[in-house]
C-alpha cells in the first residue's frame, strides 16, 4: 500500500492566490518528508474553494522543494485548452520532473468553467472535446506531421527542416518536448465520483490509471468493476495495484482528538460550509448512509455523524483498521489519498496527521489486491 496526496485544494475562499500557492508548496514538502508517493493537484478556474487555475505553476514550485515526490495535474479539463500547446507543456513539464511527472485528465464537471470559456453550460461538449484534444495531444508527442480538424479542434505538427551540413542548421531545429522517455511512459490517470461512472470505463480502455473520489463501497466497487471491463474489452490485464481511493483522515493520539481536529479545522469548515449541501442536493451521500446501516434521513444528517462515517477520523490503530477494512471491502487497491483542506492558520495538527499516516498507519495495511 502507498499513500497520496490530492490536494484539489480545498482552502477557504477568503485564501489569497499567494497564501494558495505557499500552502500548496509546504504541504508538498512535508508529504515528500513523510514519504507520500504522490502530490495531484487539482484544476478550477471558477470555485472559490477550490482555488487552484494552474497547476502546472504549482508542481514546478513545488518539484523545486521535493525529492522524491511524484506530481500530477488532476486533472488537466483537455476540452478547456488548446491541445497543441497543452501538449507542449506536458512534455516539457515531464521533462522537467525528469519521472517525476504524471498527467491526470477530464472533461470538466462545473458548468461555470465551460461557460468561462464559451461552451455550453450542460456540458453537453464536454467528453467530445476531451476525446479529441487527447487525440491530437498523443499525436503531437509522436512528432510527425499531421493536420487535423475535427469537430471542436484543429491542430497539426509542422515539417522539420531535414538535415543539413550548414553548421548553423541546429539552431533552427524544434525542440523536442515529447513526454521524459517518451509518450508511452507517461502514466495517465482520471478520477471518478458517480456509481457505475463511464469515465472509468473509458480509463479502463484506454489503460489510464483509475482514481476514486470514494463515495461509499457500492461506488467504490463499481468504479473497479467498469475500469476492469474497459480494461478486459481494450485487451489489458487489470491490475488493483494502480487502483487508487481518495479520503478524508485526520490520525491523532486518540479518537476523540482526531475528531476535533478535523470538526474544528478547515476539514469541517469546508464539508460544513461547502460539500455537505453539494454532495446532499446529488445525493452522493447515500452511499455512506448505506454503508453506515443506520438508515437515517439525509436531511439530517449533521457534522457529528460525517464525522463517525464518512471521515477516517481516529488514532493509528482506528485508522489502521478502517482502511484495512476498506480495503478489504473493495477487494484491493494500491494507494490511499488523502484530501487536504485548509490548516493555513495552524498546520502543525494537519501536518502530524500526514507523518502519522505514512509512519505509522500504512505500513499496517495488509495487501489483499489480486
Amino acid at each position: 500500500m502507498k499513500a497520496g496526496i490530492f490536494h484539489v485544494p480545498y482552502l477557504q475562499p477568503k485564501r489569497s492566490p499567494r497564501q494558495v500557492f505557499d500552502y500548496s508548496v509546504e504541504i508538498a514538502r512535508e508529504a515528500d518528508q513523510a514519504g507520500f508517493a504522490d502530490f495531484m493537484i487539482g484544476e478550477h478556474a471558477t470555485q472559490a474553494w477550490e482555488s487552484v487555475p494552474n497547476p502546472e505553476i504549482v508542481i514546478g514550485a513545488c518539484a523545486r522543494e521535493t525529492e522524491q515526490l511524484r506530481f500530477a495535474p488532476m486533472a488537466h479539463l483537455l476540452g478547456l485548452h488548446n491541445p497543441g500547446s497543452l501538449a507542449i507543456q506536458v512534455g516539457w513539464l515531464s521533462q522537467v520532473l525528469e519521472g517525476r511527472y504524471f498527467l491526470g485528465v477530464g472533461p470538466g464537471a462545473y458548468p461555470r468553467d465551460a461557460i468561462l470559456r464559451g461552451q455550453p453550460e450542460d456540458l453537453s461538449e464536454a467528453r467530445p472535446r476531451r476525446d479529441e484534444a487527447l487525440k491530437i495531444m498523443q499525436q503531437v508527442w509522436e512528432r510527425k506531421p499531421f493536420h487535423f480538424e475535427g469537430e471542436y479542434f484543429t491542430g497539426g505538427f509542422p515539417e522539420e527542416a531535414s538535415d543539413s551540413d550548414d553548421p548553423g542548421s541546429e539552431y533552427h531545429m524544434m525542440p523536442d518536448f515529447s513526454p521524459w522517455q517518451g509518450a508511452e511512459n507517461l502514466e495517465i490517470a482520471m478520477t471518478a465520483l458517480s456509481f457505475n461512472s463511464q469515465s472509468m470505463k473509458y480509463a479502463g480502455t484506454q489503460d489510464f490509471s483509475p482514481i476514486s473520489f470514494f463515495g461509499g463501497l457500492a461506488g467504490g466497487k463499481s468504479h473497479w468493476k467498469m475500469f476492469e471491463e474497459g480494461q478486459v474489452e481494450s485487451g489489458f490485464a487489470p491490475d488493483r495495484q494502480r487502483f487508487r481511493i481518495c479520503r478524508d483522515i485526520v490520525v491523532a493520539d486518540t479518537d476523540a482528538e482526531a475528531k476535533r481536529i478535523a470538526l474544528e479545522g478547515g476539514l469541517g469548515e469546508c464539508w460544513e460550509k461547502y460539500l455537505v449541501p453539494v454532495y446532499k442536493e446529488f445525493k452522493i451521500l447515500q452511499g455512506y448512509i448505506d454503508d453506515s446501516g443506520t438508515g437515517i434521513d439525509m436531511s439530517s444528517l449533521d457534522m457529528d455523524w460525517i464525522a463517525e462515517h464518512v471521515w477516517i477520523c481516529g488514532s493509528p490503530e482506528t485508522v489502521t483498521r478502517k482502511l484495512q477494512a476498506m480495503n478489504e471491502a473493495v477487494g484491493g487497491f494500491g494507494q490511499i489519498v488523502m484530501n487536504t483542506h485548509d490548516y493555513i492558520d495552524d498546520p502543525k495538527p494537519w501536518v502530524e496527521s500526514m507523518h502519522r499516516l505514512t509512519s505509522e498507519v500504512i505500513p499496517n495495511i495488509t495487501d489483499v489486491a489480486a
